[in-house]
């Protein structure tokens, strides 16, 4: 993971749930500071007595999913973790915001999520997270890391991914439109989008022809089939709409 995200003494790493801190020793050898962030009581206390004597890191005992990620995360940091499943998509969701500010991600999630993340149109795995990471990072697969290597044994395979901040991410102030139109959408992805994009908010059938056409969406298509830079260019119009400035 570490040779992934290619550390050098240059970098300042973020790792997230350092647990008893087998990747944190590794970042260590190769990054110029390490700022390692664990929740578990139990955990964060190993981990003072580990670290002790060693230079270069700052542990931080907090919540990522309640931190302000703004002041934990510094500009131009790269983030390099083994994520907890049941944080993971919620973090990496969080951190499309912060993609301007961000060197790079590099984390091993479920596989399921992973493929999610990294799929593109016209991919089965291809959803909501696919089109909500897009906003801010180009994503692409690593390596697999089958059960074998940990203990207790998952019962799942995961896949390490990295995630590179795209030259013009779609801006924080438009991505809660953004998201809101993918979710809807997405909530129903079996149906064509002339009837998933009807139920937007304040949404008519003649504003939704327009937003259609503006985006280059047809709307007989189904959410799969649209592009992120699609969604997103029906999402900035039917933000001026609501805003009744179109």
């Amino acid at each position: 993971m570490a040779s992934l995200a290619d550390i050098s003494k240059d970098d300042t790493v973020v790792e997230v749930g350092p647990g008893r801190g087998m990747l944190t020793r590794v970042l260590l050898k190769h990054a110029s500071y390490v700022i390692a962030i664990e929740k578990d009581d139990h955990l964060y206390e190993s981990l003072l007595d580990a670290f002790n004597n060693s230079d270069g890191i700052a542990l931080i005992h907090q919540d990522i999913l309640e931190s302000d990620l703004g002041q934990i995360i510094p500009d131009r940091a790269k983030i390099v973790a083994n994520l907890p499943y049941n944080i993971a998509t919620q973090l990496i969701i969080r951190l499309v915001d912060q993609a301007h500010r961000i060197d790079s991600v590099v984390v091993m999630l479920q596989k399921e999520v992973a493929q999610r993340i990294c799929a593109h149109v016209g991919d089965k795995a291809y959803s909501y997270l696919s089109v909500v990471v897009a906003a801010g990072f180009d994503a692409s697969p690593g390596f697999l890391v089958g059960p074998n290597n940990f203990f207790p044994k998952p019962k799942v395979d995961s896949l390490v991914i990295k995630l590179s901040p795209k030259m013009s991410p779609i801006p924080p102030t438009d991505t809660d439109v953004y998201r809101s139109v993918a979710a809807c959408a997405f909530g129903q992805r079996r149906k064509t989008l002339k009837n998933t994009l009807a139920r937007l908010p304040d949404m008519d059938e003649d504003t939704l022809d327009k937003l259609a056409e503006y985006a280059g969406i047809h709307l007989g298509s189904r959410p799969q089939d649209i592009t992120p830079e699609q969604y997103y260019l029906f999402s900035k119009r039917y933000k001026k709409f609501l805003r009744g400035a179109l």
